[in-house]
């Protein structure tokens, strides 16, 4: 009968804000000391990228990039991300100020395959920086 029934099941979810992609540069987050230089290191790179000539798709491209690193750097203010995950973000774009593309893509790729359950959001966006950093920068 209806009375034996319970009600509906009650699901609790622990579901954190989300973050949004806006690149605002204007409107950047305050970030931990421990986490400044990966920031300034990205922040440096897109405007590097900003700066050259780019194709619709190039646009497009460094758009999800611009994405990736404004959630990255909120999430980064936030306390989200661990200075273990930042430390390899900052290896990782060092990399590419260096044109070692190839260590890039790797340490980029290692992010994905450990981290990529709590970091996609913005881990995409990143991959989609160093395809075009690769593509732009290299042999400059």
């Amino acid at each position: 009968t209806e009375a034996d029934r319970p009600g509906p099941a009650q699901v609790s979810q622990t579901n954190k804000a989300p973050v949004s992609g806006t690149f605002d540069p204007n409107s950047i987050p305050d970030v931990a000391v421990d986490y400044q230089p990966t920031k300034d290191a990205l922040l440096e790179l897109v405007q590097a990228i900003q700066g050259m000539q780019l194709s619709t798709g190039d646009k497009k491209q460094l758009t999800e990039g611009e994405k990736g690193v404004a959630i990255f750097i909120k999430r980064t203010a936030r306390n989200e991300i661990t200075t273990e995950v930042s430390s390899q973000v900052l290896s990782m774009v060092d990399s590419l100020r260096n044109n070692d593309f190839s260590t890039a893509l790797a340490i980029q790729t290692a992010l994905i395959n450990s981290d990529w359950r709590d970091h996609k959001d913005w881990l995409k966006g990143i991959k989609n920086l160093i395809q075009l950093a690769t593509k732009k920068l290299q042999g400059r």
